[in-house]
């Protein structure tokens, strides 16, 4: 749920007209996908500027718009709030809302595997506390204010994908949700377009780890060599998850692909758990599962 009121002033934004919604159930930036109670967000893209589409979001049911620029139809019965930037507007309103709630938050990050960690570690933690998880919907920074629509007081810790397309994204993104867990399950050699070099692309995952604090973590996959070297930059403690061979914290070994599900043997510092399963298909798929068993402990 937003509160126009902490959206307000989170954002330093300024009411045009009236105030009248005061909740709104979720964030729309598509005028298709808007809905009863939703805020639109009026965003300007390389496809196209969401003002235009203001008029349709209302008609669809949104109760508030979060523009740059006043609407010019008639908005009675809708709170409109006007920013500089709406997509600062909308880190702003993350950061001050996770801080008013004290919600725990775990950013994944890296080249591949975020989107299946980010669904591992929330079943396993799922089992203790309850947890807020991403929506993968943009591949892109907005989707943190879109899940955190949803965040109530009832939820005590929030997974998070931190999705970076080009330089900038991670400090922007760490800064408004201030993780205190950091997961990187892949690197590789992934970058987009928008990078460089797959080094560029590595100090900006680089960023996630740089912002822990000494009493977070940060778990890393020891059998990628771009995400291991990442332990020598952060301050938090580390804990390595890999496979078959030695000298990570988490191994899993004896693996079997099966047709349905994977199978493994797990060892961690001197203990063993034999004859383990997950419905994950293939080998590759351990690394975000050796991830949430580590967050998990």
């Amino acid at each position: 749920m937003i509160n126009l009121y902490d959206l307000l002033d989170a954002a330093n934004g300024q009411l045009f007209g009236e105030p009248n919604a005061q909740i709104f159930s979720g964030l729309s930036y598509d005028s298709r996908q808007a809905a009863d109670s939703h805020l639109f967000v009026a965003l300007k893209t390389d496809r196209g500027d969401g003002h235009a589409y203001m008029e349709e979001a209302v008609q669809r049911g949104a109760t508030g718009l979060l523009c740059v620029r006043p609407p010019e139809f008639d908005t009675t019965g809708i709170s409109v709030i006007l920013v500089k930037d709406a997509r600062a507007a909308l880190m702003y309103w993350a950061h001050d809302v996770l801080g008013k709630l004290g919600t725990k938050v775990i950013g994944i990050a890296g080249g591949s595997g975020k989107t299946v960690a980010v669904e591992a570690i929330s079943r396993v933690l799922s089992t203790r506390y309850t947890v807020l998880k991403s929506i993968n919907r943009y591949a892109n920074q907005l989707d943190l204010p879109l899940a955190l629509a949803d965040l109530t007081p009832a939820h005590q810790i929030a997974v998070l994908e931190l999705e970076t397309t080009q330089p900038g994204d991670m400090a922007q993104m760490v800064q408004a949700v201030r993780p205190e867990f950091g997961v990187i399950p892949h690197i590789g050699f992934g970058h987009t377009r928008r990078f460089d070099s797959p080094e560029q692309f590595t100090d900006e995952c680089a960023l996630l780890l740089e912002y822990l604090s000494p009493t977070g973590m940060a778990v890393l996959n020891y059998d990628d060599d771009r995400a291991r070297e990442l332990a020598a930059r952060t301050r938090a403690r580390t804990r390595t998850v890999g496979m078959e061979g030695f000298g990570a914290d988490l191994v899993a070994y004896n693996i079997v692909a099966d047709t349905t599900r994977t199978g493994f043997d797990l060892r961690t510092d001197d203990r063993r758990f034999v004859g383990k399963w997950t419905p994950l298909l293939g080998k590759h798929q351990l690394y975000s599962l050796l991830a949430a068993v580590a967050l998990g402990m």
